[in-house]
């Protein structure tokens, strides 16, 4: 290959051809060369000190790498803010490289920045932008006009970025998922695992694997190493739904997590440390439950840290129209229906009916009203379930201001004719084993056509 030299000319056009900032310096910092975009910010330097042109300081700077690049010739790179001479604050990307002889002998560094202001503020901008819309999305999810869940909005953006237990309370229906979704999107671990359990849906025996994992061999029909959702939610958020359904076993073990963070699988004696924040959730009394017996005092202070209490639909009826109109819309997207509204009578049914089920309950009544409504119509009365409207047949005398338990008790009778056990728990918002609990004590026995 012919040896090569370069003119002074040659060597400019070429680093003015490149977007980056170039500059020079020996052994002693002083500047050797600089390229034209460095000239047009520092004006030229060539013989001053890098640290005085570039930094206005009589001594070498404590940060300085190229000194570092100088010493031991190996490359660094990074990111830094920079201050020009007019006061303008860059953020640059950097590059420093040894300079070396023809003997290899380290004579200088050449240092390469590049301007990113433009790109990293966009980048956080678009950081923030991002996790205005995921609260957004989250908090849309949650349809209310109510003073009481506006207050309750006002809760989570306060607390979702604390680390501290959180314990939903509502009955069946109001959204407490929702609501803890909204807590975890609002909260510095959004990027991470949310994981979500149902206590009360998985039987006893499966819930400790479920939850803590187990090793091969623990049982029988553990055939392989299985993780636990704490360990899924590691770094992340776990959702405890039903959390009074856990035996006393669990709610020991669930409670050294919370004090340790320590965890065993099913089956093995390692320890695993893991950092889940714990968010549980319970359409029971727990401080009853305390009292009786059945619900560690110990576990229930470790949760009920920040406690948010959701009120249930009766307490909000504002929300009814909002709610209905809500789901009207998404429910005919879904089923790819033109269902145009509610009429003024049909709306004045789900207004005066006190929602047992509350949220869900009412979600449930538009999607049965939508399958029985033509398209381009209003929903009538007549499509409305039996139950709701007060039809004949359905549940007597339904509208009369009964209790709560009342309403539960007709719904139950009223679902059961043509529904199985699974059917009417999930229409109600519940487990099985809350069914089961709820018909022992309403004194409601099994239909032979409910199974």
């Amino acid at each position: 290959m012919a040896d090569l030299h370069f003119s002074q000319e040659f060597t400019d056009s070429l680093m003015n051809a490149v977007s980056d900032g170039v500059t020079a310096i020996d052994r002693d910092l002083c500047i050797i060369y600089q390229n034209e975009i460095i000239r047009r910010q520092y004006g030229s330097c060539l013989g001053e000190k890098c640290f005085a042109a570039y930094r206005g300081r009589v001594e070498p700077c404590e940060d300085c790498l190229i000194q570092d690049v100088l010493k031991d010739g190996k490359p660094r790179s990074g990111v830094r803010d920079i201050r020009l001479p007019d006061g303008n604050v860059l953020i640059v990307e950097f590059k420093s490289l040894p300079l070396s002889d023809a003997d290899g002998n380290i004579v200088g560094a050449v240092e390469a920045v590049r301007d990113v202001t433009q790109h990293v503020r966009l980048a956080d901008e678009f950081s923030v932008l991002r996790r205005e819309m995921v609260r957004r999305a989250q908090f849309e999810n949650i349809v209310t006009q109510s003073k009481k869940m506006k207050a309750v909005f006002r809760l989570i953006e306060r607390v979702a970025a604390t680390t501290s237990s959180i314990m939903i309370y509502g009955e069946s229906g109001t959204g407490k998922e929702l609501v803890a979704r909204a807590i975890f999107a609002n909260s510095n671990r959004r990027d991470k695992p949310f994981v979500s359990l149902n206590c009360g849906a998985i039987p006893e025996n499966l819930l400790e694997s479920e939850l803590f994992g187990h090793v091969k061999g623990a049982f029988t029909g553990a055939v392989r190493d299985h993780i636990g959702l704490i360990e899924t939610a590691d770094q992340g958020t776990l959702f405890l739904d039903e959390i009074a359904e856990l035996r006393a076993p669990l709610q020991a073990k669930l409670l050294r997590f919370l004090q340790e963070g320590e965890t065993r699988r099913v089956g093995e004696n390692r320890v695993r440390k893991f950092n889940v924040r714990i968010i549980a959730a319970t359409n029971r009394n727990l401080e009853q439950a305390v009292r009786e017996g059945t619900f560690r005092e110990d576990l229930f202070f470790r949760l009920n840290v920040i406690p948010i209490s959701l009120p249930p639909l009766r307490e909000r009826p504002e929300d009814v129209p909002l709610l209905a109109s809500h789901f009207l819309q998404r429910l005919c997207e879904e089923h790819g229906r033109k269902v145009s509204s509610f009429e003024p009578q049909a709306l004045k049914v789900l207004l005066e009916y006190p929602w047992p089920g509350n949220v869900r309950e009412l979600e449930n009544a538009i999607e049965y009203a939508i399958h029985l409504t033509d398209d381009d119509e209003p929903i009538k009365v007549a499509q409305i379930p039996g139950i709701i409207a007060g039809k004949p047949g359905a549940a007597d005398d339904v509208l009369l201001p009964l209790s709560l338990e009342g309403y539960t008790r007709h719904m139950i009778l009223s679902l059961q004719a043509a529904h199985t056990e699974e059917e009417i728990a999930a229409t109600l918002g519940i487990s099985r084993k809350n069914l089961w609990e709820k018909r022992k004590r309403l004194g409601i026995p099994r239909a032979a056509s409910s199974r």
